[in-house]
């Protein structure tokens, strides 16, 4: 019974604040000057939290890299914290913790600006949405 509440209880959640969106980024890592294409995905579990995942390639230079994130975001106001993991899909398959910030530009619109760093990079960029799934909460 115990279980069956915790299951009803965490749909019931999910239906309620559900909203998710993709979208499409572009940045630049400041360290090693390197140019980085992304898209990512968030849904919002709750009204201040989502949780979110996404690739970033590097489609200018010879190697082909990409990273996958996976993050939580806390939003406060027109800005959202940023923690998550980061794994790099180059010959040493390394992952490492990272942390950031989202800044949205306009009250109306969607476009932020964003800044994530952790051991390895620092990456300042640019993104919008492009797919709104679910329930409009904003």
């Amino acid at each position: 019974m115990k279980n069956l509440i915790t299951v009803f209880f965490t749909i019931f959640c999910f239906s309620l604040y559900s909203q998710g969106e993709v979208g499409v980024a572009v940045a630049n890592d400041i360290e090693n000057d390197i140019s980085k294409l992304g898209v990512g995905t968030s849904f919002k579990v709750l009204p201040k939290v989502s949780l979110g995942a996404g690739v970033m390639i590097t489609p200018f230079e010879i190697d082909d890299d990409y990273e996958i994130m996976y993050n939580v975001k806390y939003n406060i106001g027109r800005f959202n914290l940023v923690g998550g993991f980061m794994t790099e899909m180059n010959p040493k398959m390394d992952s490492e913790p990272y942390f950031g910030i989202d800044f949205k530009l306009f009250k109306n619109r969607k476009l932020k600006i964003f800044y994530n760093q952790s051991e390895m990079m620092k990456t300042i960029g640019i993104k919008t949405p492009i797919l709104k799934l679910g329930k409009k909460r904003d």
